[in-house]
């Protein structure tokens, strides 16, 4: 184990606790999985198969990638306090697209679309931002790019992806509908 510990300090920058260690591992497997798997579903065709189980996987994938972000930013918060951040931004999202689609709120593909679509943003962004500046051929460029490239480079992709498969108006006033009615209470039904 401590020959992983002392693989892992130099990626890092400190030596590793072994608790860090071990969830760095989980966090490094489960979001390459997010990356694949997330991938490989916003391209799929949008019906049963491929897509719901791709999705599936890189939501449970990215529910991992949360934990273990905030179980290392808890034990580096003064140098992590962003990943949890990022993981809380990107894992949110993911669920709201989630439950978007398992509930078929009015208006579901829109959210889903949305909210499945920021969480990978995000998701890339939390990675270049941690890692970039030790990637070898992006070492050079400015923190900002790592913050905004993911989102420069994503936006477009999202915009289509909503104009080929969401009526987005109509989805849209559907979900404020649903945001706007009156919750029944208890003395409503006097």
């Amino acid at each position: 184990m401590q020959d992983l510990l002392d693989r892992l300090a130099p990626l890092i920058g400190h030596q590793p606790s072994l608790l860090f260690g071990v969830l760095l591992t989980f966090h490094v497997f489960a979001g390459m999985t997010c990356v694949a798997s997330g991938a490989v579903a916003a391209l799929s065709p949008k019906r049963r198969g491929r897509h719901p189980v791709l999705g599936g996987v890189y939501f449970w994938a990215l529910a991992v990638v949360f934990v273990t972000s905030t179980g290392m930013s808890v034990l580096n918060w003064s140098d992590d306090a962003y990943l949890f951040v990022l993981g809380t931004l990107a894992f949110g999202s993911a669920l709201f697209g989630r439950t978007a689609r398992r509930q078929r709120w009015p208006g579901w593909t829109t959210a889903h679309v949305i909210g499945m679509s920021a969480s990978f943003v995000v998701l890339l962004t939390a990675f270049y931002v941690d890692n970039g500046p030790r990637l070898p051929l992006w070492k050079e460029l400015p923190s900002i790019a790592f913050w905004i490239g993911p989102t420069l480079i994503g936006a477009p992709i999202v915009v289509r992806a909503l104009a080929r498969h969401t009526r987005v108006r109509s989805d849209l006033r559907a979900l404020i509908q649903l945001w706007h009615r009156p919750v029944a209470t208890s003395t409503d039904a006097r």
